[in-house]
Order: structure tokens, then sequence, then C-alpha cells
């Protein structure tokens, strides 16, 4: 039978896997002050090694908790296949009315994606070093920029932000040194707020940017908001690498 403890310690892992996008139900089974199983219903569309990474990432910074990732099952759901009682609604039936024809207009040119997009954020930590690997999106490209170093809070925070400029400079085609100056904290009220700073270096000439994110979920994934939201000032009038099949990177240690 489980015991008031394990109890405890299911609720509060499924409450912070619930908060990861795209989940639909958990059930964490706990013996004692140990996860054995984890078991997650998702509509997303992602690998399910990534959503297993997730669980592994959300339950180790909330929780304190590292799990196997054997533990952890992943049942992906088909798109629509959760009822909408709005949407089940039938709609009302309107009498067609005869209008004049609109003056023909041309065409608006299709948008363009402009701005980076955050696709996902994980950590793994393995004694006193730790890497991140932030995955971005951009007009159509995927890239992964990962970073690593020690262990420390301040420093993994550090870590995300170089990761995800890492992964920024993959898409440019213009020569553009990243650095990450620094990451801080602010409370605004009872909110919590990551300002990242960043020095952009080209054509020998320095720029220094900013960017905000208030925390809602995560501080990992709100660190790579505010390193976009510095980034998506300047990089859109940039020229973009050609897609290219696939991307060599050094192996770490």
């Amino acid at each position: 039978m489980m015991n008031v403890t394990s109890t405890a310690l299911a609720s509060k892992a499924e409450a912070a896997i619930r908060r990861l996008r795209e989940i639909e139900g958990v059930s964490v089974h706990a013996d004692g002050d140990a996860i054995r199983e984890v078991h997650v219903l998702t509509s997303s569309e992602r690998p399910p090694k990534n959503i297993v990474r997730d669980v592994q990432t959300v339950l180790k910074t909330r929780l304190g908790l590292s799990i196997d990732h054997r533990v952890v099952s992943v049942a992906q759901a088909q798109a629509g296949s959760f009822p909408d009682t709005a949407a089940a609604a039938p709609a009302p039936v309107e009498t067609p009315v005869a209008a004049p024809a609109p003056a023909a207009r041309p065409e608006p040119p299709p948008a363009r994606d402009e701005r980076i997009r955050f696709e996902s954020v994980n950590l793994f930590v393995s004694g006193p070093r730790t890497q991140a690997q932030v995955e971005l999106r951009w007009k159509g490209l995927p890239r992964i920029g990962s970073a690593s170093g020690w262990s420390a809070r301040d420093e993994s925070h550090k870590l995300v932000a170089q990761a995800t400029a890492g992964a920024a400079q993959e898409f440019l085609a213009d020569p553009m040194a990243i650095g990450v100056q620094g990451v801080e904290f602010v409370d605004f009220g009872r909110r919590r707020t990551v300002v990242v700073m960043l020095s952009l270096l080209a054509n020998r000439q320095e720029k220094l940017v900013t960017g905000s994110c208030v925390i809602e979920q995560d501080t990992p994934q709100a660190v790579v908001l505010a390193t976009l939201a510095a980034l998506n000032r300047v990089l859109g009038g940039l020229r973009v690498k050609e897609p290219t099949e696939y991307v060599l990177r050094p192996t770490t240690n």
C-alpha cells in the first residue's frame, strides 16, 4: 500500500509534469522517496525521447529528483482526439444574402517568420558538470546549441543562455560573435523576471543588447526566451544559411 510520503511525492511530481507543454495526462507511482514509474499522455508530435528529457529536467529542477529514463513511458495521442465542448456545439445556420462582389485587391505577400522560435531546453547533470541543450527554429530551419560547465545554480542559467546563443549562431550566414555578459533575476511585485545581456560583435563593432522574460513555468525556458528577446531585435535583417542535411559538431567529453 502506498504510504503518505509516496502519495505526496507522486502528487508533487504529477503537478510539475503537467506544467510541461502539450501534456494531456500523467500518472506517477512512487515508493517512499523514489519514483518508480511515470506514465505520460501527450498530444505533441515531438519524439518521445524529447518528452522523456523534459520530464527528467522538470523533476530535477523543481523537486531535486533524478530519475532513470527507463521508468518513463510516453503515449502519444492523435491531434483532435480530446473532445472540445465549445467546438462540438453545432454552428448556427445563416441564410446567405447576396452581396456585391468586392473590388479586386492584390494578395499580400506571405508573412516571413522573422523571429527565432523556442522548441525545447534540457539540462543534463553529471556529477559536478552540467550540459545545457537548446533547440530553436527560424525560417523553417531547426538548430541545436549546447554549452557545458560546472553544476552551480547561477552557472547553469548562463549555460542555457550560451546554448541559446550557440543555436542562434548556426542560423547565420553573416559572421557574428555572440557572447553572454550576464543573467540576472529581478523581482517586480510578486513576479520574478530574468534579464539576459548579450554582446554582439560584427565588423569590429560591439553592440550590447538585453532581453527579459517573466518566469511563469520553469526557469530554463524563461532564460531561453529572454535571450531570444535580445537576439530577435537585431537578427531579423541578417542572412540565414541555406538548409543542410546535417551539422557537424565537436563531441564533448
